[in-house]
């Protein structure tokens, strides 16, 4: 039975890990696992903060190699980020279990309509070649301290609000979206993670199990972001994320 519990906590791990660093969202794949596990929602919230540590750290590794890091942007970024990160994860900790299904499968819906109507989802060029990019502002800054607040109290699904935000106040492309998304994601599960771990909210064998396939499928995903189209992300994250809200309305609302 361990070894069972194990092996789907692996492979649950790689395709979030994959999916959220593609696009976003792979906690919507995660938290279903670890629920689906038996563990709390409070517990199961805190616990997907360890996988997404590694995954990200493992991310981040990669993607710097390729010179593609706005450092300077970040450091800007960061600091409303993780402002807000604090204090949205003190308020999750001690979410309910059918909160937490409802928030997921809204999430789920929400994002399934956002990918499929956000045709330009890999877009590059202009952006990144004819837009000058923009400067943080007073309203920019205000929309990531809102978004780290989001990431703190569940953060599933940020990265896809982080595109946004990125793509309409700063006109950035994806390349430089998705780095910006490592890099925050790594911050923001490290503050999540310490607040949660003080309010013993954190299953570390669990999270450590579902972090080693998080981080194979992160490696791979930050491999892939430059060579995949953008039909082939938009419909393998659709397809999945659809599985995750059957599965979240049969299994965990229902209890067939």
């Amino acid at each position: 039975m361990d070894f069972v519990h194990y092996l789907i906590l692996i492979a649950g791990g790689i395709g979030g890990g994959f999916v959220n660093v593609m696009i976003g969202g792979g906690g919507l794949i995660i938290l279903p696992v670890y629920l689906g596990a038996g563990l709390p929602a409070p517990v199961a919230n805190g616990t997907n903060r360890v996988n997404l540590v590694m995954q990200y750290i493992i991310a981040l590794i990669k993607y710097s190699r390729s010179g593609k890091m706005p450092w300077r942007l970040l450091s800007v970024i960061v600091v409303p980020t993780a402002i807000g990160t604090m204090g949205g994860a003190f308020l999750a900790r001690n979410m309910s279990n059918l909160f937490m299904h409802i928030l997921l499968l809204s999430i789920i819906i929400l994002s399934i309509v956002y990918i499929s109507f956000n045709m330009d989802i890999k877009k590059t060029c202009p952006c990144d070649a004819t837009v000058p990019e923009r400067k943080m502002d007073w309203f920019t800054w205000l929309l990531f301290l809102i978004a780290g607040l989001y990431a703190g109290f569940i953060s599933v699904a940020i990265g896809m609000i982080w595109y946004a935000v990125c793509s309409w106040r700063l006109k950035l492309g994806y390349v430089k979206i998705t780095a910006i998304r490592i890099a925050l994601g790594l911050v923001i599960s490290v503050i999540a993670l310490i607040v949660f771990t003080i309010n013993k909210k954190v299953n570390f064998v669990d999270g450590l199990v579902l972090g080693i396939g998080s981080s194979i499928g992160a490696y791979i995903a930050a491999g892939l972001t430059l060579k995949l189209s953008k039909r082939f992300i938009r419909n393998m994250v659709i397809t999945i994320l659809s599985a995750a809200g059957i599965y979240i309305i049969l299994f965990q609302i229902i209890h067939i």
